[in-house]
Formats: C-alpha cells, sequence, structure tokens
C-alpha cells in the first residue's frame, strides 16, 4: 500500500485497547507516521506495552482534517463511540470473523491483526520496541501460543529473529507488572463469580469494576471452561469473555454468538474470536449477563456438542 509523503494520516483503535490494536498501530505509525487514537484508555496488558514503549494514544480529534483513516483490530464502528470515521476516507484493516464496516475492508483470516500489518510493510529490519509490539500482538491474541497455525508462528520467528526480542521478555512486560488493584480485582472476581454446566461445560460469571479481560482468563486458568466477566461505569457496561482452547475445538464460538446478540439491539455492540469476545453497551447488567449465559446455553445445546466429565 502506497502512503504519500504529505498524507495526513490517522490510525483509530478500539476502545479498552489490546496489545494487539496497539501493537499494529504502533507498527504502521512508525512507518508510515501519523496519529493514533482510541475512544478510551487501554486494558491492563494494553497499559504495560504503552508504558513500556513510551507511545501515548489520543482521545480526542477532529477526524476532518485527515486525508485517510486506517481502522484497525476494530470490528464494529461502535467501538469507536464518537470516533466513528465517515466510510468514504476509511480503510479497515481486521482479522475478525464477524465485522459490520460498509468503507472498505482489508480481511485476512489470521490470528491477530499484527500479522497482517506486518505482511503489508514486509520489513528488512525491525527495532526492539516495534518487535515487542508485534510480539505482544501475537502473544495476547493466542492466548499465549495456545492457538494459531503455521503462518501465525512463521512471522512470529521471524519478527524475533530481526527484532532480537524473547517472549520472555514480552511476557515478563505485559504480565509481570500487574498492579495492586488488577490483582484485586481478580480475587474479586473470583469470589464473586458463580458457575453452571450444559453438557459438561463449566460456565463462570462474576461482575467487577474493572480488568474484565484478565479475570475472564483468571477463571479459565481456574477451570472454567468458559468465562464471563462484566463491569459497568455509568450507564455503558462491558462483558470480555473467554473460552479455554478445548471449548474452542470443540465448537464453541464466543465472537459468533456476542455477534448474534448485538444483532438483536441497537444499543449493543459484541464480536470477538471463538476463544475471545467482548460484548458492550446501555442496558440492564444482570439481564445482559444472564442473556450472555443463555446464548451460550442454546449454542451448544443446538450445535450438539459436549465435553467429557472424566
Amino acid at each position: 500500500m502506497e502512503i504519500e509523503e504529505d498524507e495526513e494520516i490517522l490510525f483509530l483503535i478500539h476502545q479498552h485497547a489490546d496489545p494487539d490494536a496497539i501493537g499494529s498501530a504502533y507498527f504502521l505509525q512508525n512507518r508510515w507516521g501519523g496519529t493514533v487514537a482510541s475512544p478510551t484508555g487501554p486494558n491492563g496488558t494494553g497499559k504495560n506495552l504503552l508504558t513500556f514503549l513510551g507511545f501515548d494514544l489520543e482521545q480526542r480529534v477532529d477526524l476532518e482534517r485527515f486525508d485517510r483513516i486506517f481502522v484497525l483490530d476494530t470490528p464494529d464502528p461502535t467501538q469507536l463511540e464518537e470516533l466513528t470515521p465517515p466510510d468514504h476516507r476509511t480503510v479497515v484493516i481486521d482479522h475478525h470473523q464477524n465485522f459490520s464496516w460498509d468503507a472498505d475492508v482489508i480481511f485476512e483470516d489470521r490470528t491477530s491483526c499484527v500479522e497482517i500489518v506486518y505482511d503489508m510493510v514486509e520489513p528488512k529490519e525491525l527495532t526492539e520496541k516495534e518487535g515487542m509490539a508485534l510480539v505482544s500482538g501475537i502473544l495476547t491474541d493466542t492466548s499465549s501460543l495456545s492457538r494459531g497455525d503455521s503462518r501465525t508462528f512463521k512471522t512470529l520467528s521471524d519478527i524475533m529473529e530481526k527484532s532480537g526480542v524473547s517472549l520472555e521478555k514480552v511476557r515478563s512486560m505485559l504480565y509481570d507488572t500487574r498492579s495492586y488493584s488488577e490483582k484485586i480485582a481478580r480475587l474479586k472476581g473470583v469470589q464473586r463469580s458463580n458457575f453452571s454446566e450444559v453438557n459438561g461445560f463449566i460456565m463462570a460469571k462474576t461482575k467487577i469494576g474493572a480488568f474484565e479481560s484478565s479475570v475472564s482468563n483468571y477463571l479459565i486458568r481456574g477451570g472454567a471452561d468458559i468465562a464471563l466477566s462484566a463491569s459497568k461505569k455509568g450507564d455503558t457496561f462491558r462483558i470480555s469473555g473467554r473460552a479455554e482452547e478445548e471449548a474452542v475445538e470443540l465448537g464453541i464460538d464466543l465472537g459468533k454468538i456476542f455477534q448474534t446478540i448485538s444483532d438483536e439491539s441497537e444499543d449493543i455492540s459484541g464480536g470477538g474470536h471463538p476463544g475471545a469476545g467482548v460484548i458492550t453497551g446501555q442496558d440492564d447488567l444482570d439481564l445482559i449477563i444472564d442473556d450472555c449465559m443463555e446464548e451460550i446455553t442454546k449454542f451448544i445445546r443446538e450445535k450438539g456438542i459436549g465435553k467429557s466429565k472424566d
């Protein structure tokens, strides 16, 4: 893709941006210049990556001053809130199976968005920070390399070789700097959780104040097959869902389930991957998290999938 020298470029990434979105935007900004914006602050691991990179996200920008706008890792315009760009100047680069854009879309069935932007640029060399940003995106979107295909690991190997970064350094940067607040959120999330069982799948749900994705991952590590962590700030709720790898292999697709729920209401936006999804909007939190559990249950029963209790 050719970028003119005098072009004013904006990179937009979804609210509560994760390392995949941040890593993609940081890499392209390094190569093409431009501004990076997101309607909210990042999630926990995204914040750790931003701190390491010494990189800031704009939250208020004038969309009219940009010649071209790239939307990265954002399958639904509602995930940009008031930063939703005009379709005619927008290019969406995404790896999610379910997206809702009328703009030009560059879609590839990859496990992370950084793989797509890396292939678009085809860099001969990488700085350490670029390597950390790109590897962080792959590491988090593959659930610490528990999923992915040969292309994923080939790209990962190429990035590590060119940048000299190690998985140990990336993991340490992303995960070993958990704040006191995140640790408390995880413990409270477990304490407040309750679970049910459907066809051998253990499904856990909890309500917390923040760090939804971290808490869901923590519940998965604690034994849940599917975990939902919900929070509400003002009138807006956010639910982060996770499914462990065996559940995904058996057919669970949280992204598709959340997209189905989203399609039923104008006030709700949802989607993601089979093993990780997010749903946001304005509604009764207790009602919507129960709806999510019911939709997952319905999906399991309609698909006729199950997991052994042995």
